[in-house]
């Protein structure tokens, strides 16, 4: 996977395209290190911009959870929309009902719990990714086992991948495209096979849908779901095992 696409994820509207100011963070913009010891082994992979595969297919990714409209969860359900939704656990508040009813033909997956900045020394990593794991854990009855980390950044550094390891986080989920605001940006000129879109819970989320879908299939592709063609191990974490918890958590959205 090409790094350049670092650049890329400079000039995309993140979080902060709702709350009316451009966060332009480079995605490796300051170094974490020393948040968390490094130690070798770290079993996470890097982070993943594009999946690798041969099918005609694209990714549907949405972040935070700020904006619950329900025009845009009209429109998932009426098109079966295969949606993963990176949520912010502050941003949810009481609406796991909402949320699954969104991911029932994809997956919720982990955005931390604050949305602060994995690229900050100051980023307690052990409350923004584990916390989240817990929580979700309790109210979804599954764990996540995907995690974007919010602006896109510290995303590969060993302190980052170390927390996710423990947590029960297997893949950290980056993109190569972006729609907001009525506009679509590419990291490399076009969506591919495999291509994964960043969106946002936004005010014009149904209007960014229908443009994501629109641009997809001019692409001769089809939405998927993540979950998917994302490689996992079957397995939860010693700290996160609980007889409360379904046996399900960690493996796969249970169906609804």
């Amino acid at each position: 996977m090409r790094r350049g696409i670092a650049a890329f994820t400079g000039g995309i509207l993140l979080f902060a395209s709702l709350l009316g100011v451009q966060m332009g963070s480079h995605a490796t913009e300051n170094n974490v290190e020393t948040v968390v010891p490094a130690r070798q082994n770290v079993q996470i992979p890097k982070s993943v911009y594009r999946i690798k595969t041969k099918d005609k297919v694209a990714f549907i990714t949405i972040d935070d959870g700020i904006y619950k409209t329900e025009n845009s969860l009209a429109y998932v359900k009426a098109n079966k929309l295969p949606i993963t939704a990176f949520l912010s656990a502050w941003t949810i508040k009481n609406s796991m009902e909402y949320f699954n009813e969104f991911t029932q033909w994809g997956s919720v997956q982990n955005h931390s719990a604050t949305h602060a900045s994995f690229a900050k020394k100051s980023t307690d990593l052990n409350h923004e990714i584990c916390y989240v794991q817990k929580r979700f854990g309790k109210q979804y009855d599954w764990y996540p086992w995907m995690l974007r980390p919010p602006y896109g950044a510290g995303q590969d550094s060993q302190a980052v991948r170390k927390m996710g390891e423990k947590c029960g986080i297997q893949q950290i989920v980056m993109w190569d495209a972006s729609v907001g605001n009525g506009k679509i940006s590419y990291a490399d000129s076009k969506l591919r096979p495999g291509s994964i879109v960043l969106m946002h819970f936004s005010k014009s989320l149904k209007k960014d849908l229908k443009l994501a879908v629109k641009k997809i299939r001019e692409a001769g592709l089809e939405p998927a779901n993540l979950d998917d063609y994302l490689p996992r191990v079957n397995n939860v974490p010693t700290m996160l095992s609980s007889p409360k918890f379904s046996v399900r958590a960690g493996l796969t959205q249970p169906a609804r």
